[in-house]
């Protein structure tokens, strides 16, 4: 049963991750496209072709856009029906870690993951934001923790069909991807391990492994089946073209992850080596399997050309493991690391000061287009309450009276208020959405009326208007598209043309294209487009 810690960690866990979920606009481009593929699912009930404005999207496996679907079926096609998928896979996340650490690190190791996994700012940035790696991570964690519970001997039948189940759930959110990290980490811990435990333990193989491919591959097979030439698109264009040369968009060098990774960690990662010296002390296997969990994703996605942020969370609940291992097997060694977690803290703080304050002036971006006062109003408090923490924090862990447990749950409250009170801002945060415009759109729309894309692709101007727009001088691929789809997509002349014809055409563009629609009408502006009119 849990503790009053626990509960007091579930109560920051729910602030951090639930507070002002539905509060802001789908943001561009991905929030904002898996929650209109999800919407469009939705609303024309074919659960099997997902599609994007109405044009096919076979770029990622639906479980993500059923997952959704659920939240609208519950709240409807809002922001919070968007995204309370992504607050239930988070909880359930957080939850699997708190189960684990219990077990495996004790009891007071629960209370810290739950902690640390709700104010990690990787972690954060996946549940806020809709795209399929939340999902993925969930399912990956749950194949490695119950792996490690049948390996030690304390995983029941339940655990063999989680194992399962999580591997086929994991193949049908990002395809062959979603084996890859669970068998990388897996794979060489069992070799290295095979004399020490797991030897004798019925894993059920046997069922096991059909029952993971009946949950992965229907779809594929399906719409394989039914769509002529999906198959070399899959092979081809979804995972050839990211391998070589970043085909589908984000090429990086191989050191990205060199910053990115350590940097979504924090300030928790500093923990990190601290938490393998207590789990070597406590199980040499399981702090190996730590290690090999925290590195392997990292180190894998340094070699595609293809590289963006999150495609390393599924290293973050091996990370926050790690460190709730530390703080609740050897808090004094922790002291140190503590203090640089407090010192990054002000750190934070010192530059959301600068911002706050104009001091350095923002040339580009859509934070450029935000008015100072705004920007104050935002940013000024976050410096102020993450500053505190800072400095409590290395207060805290002073050689006189160090308090470690208390200067990291200083932090993680001061992470949580932090963030649920940001996102809980609404349209005064400086993201790019087409709720604004989209809202506008909606109240002007009558019969006859045109809704259009001039230049700048927008999911959520769909989402918002509940209607497909006509795309003008935006690519998209139309493959397997036929004629009625086709007519929607207008090169640059083609869409001119519509632009000066007698029809009413409300047009959502970025600020930078307004020259190029001559006699275009401003209705409104905000979230980084403008809505223009023909008329």
């Amino acid at each position: 049963m849990p503790r009053a810690r626990d509960l007091g960690a579930f109560a920051l866990a729910a602030v951090s991750l639930w507070v002002g979920l539905g509060s802001y606009g789908l943001v561009e481009p991905s929030d904002a496209r898996y929650a209109e593929i999800a919407r469009e699912m939705w609303a024309s009930g074919d659960w099997v072709f997902p599609r994007l404005l109405g044009i096919h999207h076979f770029h990622k496996p639906p479980l993500i856009y059923w997952v959704t679907s659920l939240g609208y079926a519950a709240l409807g096609p809002t922001e919070w029906g968007a995204r309370a998928g992504q607050g239930v896979l988070a909880a359930t996340l957080v939850l699997v870690l708190w189960r684990f650490a219990r077990r495996h690190l004790g009891e007071a190791a629960g209370t810290w993951a739950v902690a640390l996994a709700a104010t990690t700012p990787a972690v954060v940035g996946a549940e806020r934001m809709l795209t399929t790696d939340l999902l993925l991570c969930l399912c990956q964690t749950l194949v490695i923790t119950s792996a490690y519970d049948i390996w030690s001997g304390k995983g029941q039948k339940s655990a063999r069909i989680v194992l399962y189940l999580s591997l086929g759930l994991a193949f049908l959110t990002k395809g062959p991807v979603g084996w890859v990290v669970p068998l990388l980490v897996l794979g060489p811990f069992l070799v290295f391990h095979r004399g020490r435990g797991g030897r004798g333990r019925p894993w059920g193989i046997a069922w096991g492994v059909p029952l993971a491919l009946a949950v992965a591959l229907p779809w594929f097979a399906y719409v394989v089946a039914a769509t002529p030439g999906l198959l070399d698109y899959f092979l081809g264009g979804q995972i050839v073209s990211r391998l070589r040369s970043g085909g589908m968009g984000h090429p990086h060098p191989w050191h990205y992850y060199l910053v990115v990774f350590p940097a979504l960690g924090l300030p928790w990662i500093l923990l990190a080596p601290a938490g393998r010296r207590v789990a070597a002390g406590r199980s040499p296997p399981l702090a190996s399997l730590l290690v090999l969990w925290a590195l392997v994703p990292p180190a894998f996605f340094s070699l595609p050309a293809t590289k963006l942020p999150l495609y390393v969370l599924a290293a973050y609940p091996a990370v926050c493991l790690l460190g709730a291992g530390a703080l609740a097997g050897a808090p004094q060694e922790t002291r140190t690391p503590l203090r640089w977690c407090g010192g990054v803290t002000l750190l934070l703080a010192g530059a959301a000061l600068v911002v706050g304050l104009g001091v350095v002036p923002i040339k580009g971006g859509d934070l450029a287009a935000v008015p100072p006062g705004r920007i104050g109003e935002l940013f000024l408090p976050l410096a102020a309450v993450l500053g505190l923490a800072g400095a409590g924090a290395l207060a805290w862990t002073a050689r006189t009276g160090a308090r470690p447990g208390a200067a990291a749950a200083c932090l993680a409250v001061a992470l949580a208020a932090t963030t649920a009170w940001a996102f809980s801002r609404g349209d005064a945060l400086p993201l790019r959405t087409a709720r604004p415009v989209g809202r506008a759109a909606l109240a002007l729309w009558e019969p006859g009326t045109v809704l259009a894309e001039y230049r700048s692709l927008s999911a959520g101007f769909a989402f918002y208007t509940g209607r497909l727009p006509v795309l003008g001088g935006i690519r998209r691929e139309l493959v397997f598209e036929g004629p009625p789809v086709k007519a929607r997509v207008l090169d640059r002349k083609a869409f001119l043309e519509l632009w000066a014809g007698p029809r009413r055409v409300l047009a959502l563009t970025r600020p930078k294209r307004l020259s190029e629609l001559p006699g275009a009408k401003e209705i409104a502006r905000g979230g980084g487009y403008v809505l223009v009119e023909n008329r």
